[in-house]
C-alpha cells in the first residue's frame, strides 16, 4: 500500500486529490449506475460567504509501502518519482470518475458557505463531501494503514486471506484498492470486494482489475441489501456520522453479523474528535504482541490502553474546540469520542464473538516534551522485547557520542499527517463550531486564526496533544 504522508520540509500550499470517502445517510440500494436524484429533499438556501479551505503551509507527498517487519526508511528519487507518477494516475481516474458522478448526481448536492454537502442531510451527516474533504480523509486512512503496517488488523482463518469483502461507508473505496494490492502481491487475486455508501462517490475499480461492485444503500435503514453469511470481512472504517447513537443502543452489530458468514471478522477503525494530552507513561502496554510494539516503535506511534494517562490539553483554544464539538455533536446524537462507542459494541456484542481484541494508538502532533528530554526513543514509545539488546546498545553508543536519538523523517511524516489531517476536519466542520461557540463572524475569525496558528506552530504543541485512533475487531462464532 503506497503512502502519502506530510512532508516535513514542505511549505507550499497543499495537494488536493480526490480521493476519500462519504459515510452513509440516506437513500434507497441501487446498482453500479448512478441513481435518479432523490425526491421529496427540497433546495435550502445557500450561502455566498466562504469557508476557509485548506491549511497554508501543508504539502502532501508520497512516501514509501509500509511493511510490518520492516523499519521505514528515507525515499529514494526513484522511490518519489515512481509514488508520483502513481499519484497522478490514481487522481486522474478519480477525477473521472468525480466528474461523472457529477454530471448525474447534481441534484444531490448543496453548496453551503463554499462547501459541498449532501443536499437536505448535513444535519445527519455533517462533514462536506467536496475534494478537500475526501481528500482529507484518503490521507487519514493511507497514515492509519502505514501506522498499523497492514491493511486490515483482524487474525486471517487457517483457511488463508478472505475471499468476500465488504466496505461499508466507502467512500472513494480507497482503502478496497489497497487492499486488493496487498493481497495481490501475496498471491491472492480473486478476492471479490463490495463498497456500499449513500452516494456513488468511488471509481470503477474495475477499470484498475478490482473484482468489485458499488451497492448504494442507507446504513441506517434495515435489511441491507445483502444476503445472509454472504461476507468474510466487513470493514467500517470513519463511520462513526453514518448511524447516530440512538440507532445503536441494543444490537448495533446486528446486521453486519447477519451478513457475516461464520468465522469471519467484523473490524472498526475510528478516530476521536476532541484532543487530549498523552503523557510520559510505560513504553508498552501490558499484553500487547511483540509486533505491535515493534511496529508502534518504528512509527514513534504510542500503543493505548485503559490504563494509559490522558490529561486535558493546556491550550486553551483546542480546551474550547472539545467543549463545542462535543457539544454540538450532542446535539446532533453522535459522539466526540468514536473509540470508546466502538469499543463498547464490541462489548455489548460480545456473545456474537469467538475472539474480540484491538490496536488503539495515540499519535503524537510533534516531538514532545519528553522525547526531546530523552536520550533513548525507545524508553516511551517502546520496542519488542528480542530488541531491547539492539536498542541499548544503540542508545549507549549514541550517548557516548554525545548525540540523541530522534524523529526520523518518516516517523515525523505520520506525525505532521495526524496533526493536519485534523485540523482539516476542523475546517469541515467550522460552520457547526461557530454556531456553536455563538461568537459573531469578526469574533470568529480572530478565533480561528489563533486557533489554527498555535495548532500549526511546532514549538507549542510539545506537550503531548495528539490524535487518538484505533482498531477493532471480532470474530464470528
Amino acid at each position: 500500500m503506497r503512502q502519502y504522508l506530510a512532508d516535513p520540509n514542505a511549505r507550499q500550499p497543499p495537494h488536493r486529490g480526490p480521493q476519500g470517502k462519504a459515510n452513509s445517510t440516506s437513500v434507497s440500494a441501487t446498482s453500479q449506475r448512478p441513481p435518479p436524484a432523490p425526491t421529496g429533499i427540497t433546495r435550502s438556501n445557500t450561502s455566498t460567504v466562504p469557508l476557509r479551505s485548506g491549511i497554508s503551509g501543508t504539502s502532501i507527498t508520497g512516501l514509501r509501502r509500509p511493511l510490518a517487519a520492516t523499519a521505514p526508511r528515507d525515499p529514494t528519487a526513484n522511490d518519489l518519482e515512481r509514488v508520483e507518477s502513481d499519484r497522478r494516475a490514481r487522481s486522474a481516474s478519480l477525477s473521472r470518475a468525480a466528474s461523472e458522478t457529477s454530471d448525474g448526481l447534481q441534484d444531490w448536492y448543496e453548496i453551503q458557505h463554499g462547501r459541498r454537502f449532501l443536499r437536505g442531510l448535513s444535519e445527519a451527516y455533517p462533514l462536506p463531501v467536496d475534494i478537500d474533504e475526501l481528500h482529507r480523509q484518503c490521507v487519514r486512512t493511507l497514515m492509519l494503514m502505514y501506522v498499523h503496517g497492514r491493511p486490515y488488523c483482524s487474525p486471517e482463518p487457517r483457511s488463508g486471506p478472505p475471499k468476500r469483502i465488504l466496505e461499508l461507508a466507502c467512500g472513494s473505496a480507497l482503502w478496497s484498492s489497497l487492499c486488493h494490492e496487498s493481497l495481490k502481491k501475496r498471491g491472492c487475486s480473486d478476492t471479490f470486494f463490495t463498497g456500499a455508501d449513500i452516494a456513488p462517490l468511488a471509481p470503477d475499480l474495475r477499470e484498475q482489475g478490482v473484482n468489485w461492485r458499488f451497492v448504494q444503500c442507507d446504513l441506517r435503514r434495515k435489511p441491507w441489501p445483502f444476503e445472509d453469511g454472504e461476507f468474510d470481512l466487513i470493514l467500517i472504517k470513519d463511520a462513526s456520522f453514518a448511524v447516530p447513537n440512538t440507532k445503536l443502543s441494543g444490537n448495533p452489530f446486528s446486521e453486519p453479523l447477519r451478513i457475516l458468514r461464520s468465522g469471519g471478522a467484523i473490524e472498526c477503525w475510528e478516530s476521536d474528535f476532541t484532543i487530549r494530552t498523552l503523557l510520559p507513561h510505560p513504553s508498552v502496554p501490558p499484553g500487547k504482541s511483540e509486533e505491535d510494539a515493534k511496529q508502534a516503535y518504528e512509527t514513534a506511534t504510542y500503543l493505548v490502553c485503559p490504563s494509559t494517562p490522558f490529561a486535558k490539553p493546556q491550550d486553551d483554544y483546542l480546551q474550547q474546540y472539545n467543549r463545542w464539538v462535543g457539544s454540538a455533536l450532542e446535539k446532533r446524537n453522535f459522539s466526540a469520542q468514536p473509540c470508546a462507542l466502538a469499543a463498547w459494541s464490541f462489548t455489548s456484542d460480545a456473545g456474537a464473538f469467538s475472539k474480540t481484541d484491538s490496536r488503539r494508538v495515540a499519535i503524537p502532533f510533534g516531538s514532545t516534551r519528553w522525547e526531546r528530554e530523552a536520550s533513548d526513543l525507545s524508553k516511551h514509545v517502546g520496542t519488542p522485547p528480542s530488541l531491547d539488546r539492539d536498542i541499548s546498545t544503540i542508545a549507549a553508543d549514541k550517548k557516548a557520542s554525545g548525540t540523541v536519538q530522534s524523529l526520523t523523517k518518516a516517523q515525523l511524516s505520520i506525525r505532521q499527517t495526524a496533526l493536519r489531517t485534523t485540523v482539516q476536519f476542523l475546517e469541515g466542520i467550522e460552520l457547526l463550531l461557530r454556531e456553536e461557540s455563538g461568537k459573531q463572524p469578526d469574533e470568529w475569525d480572530r478565533w480561528w486564526a489563533n486557533m489554527t496558528s498555535d495548532l500549526l506552530d511546532p514549538e507549542r504543541l510539545f506537550n503531548g496533544e495528539c490524535l487518538e485512533s484505533g482498531a477493532w475487531w471480532g470474530v464470528k462464532a
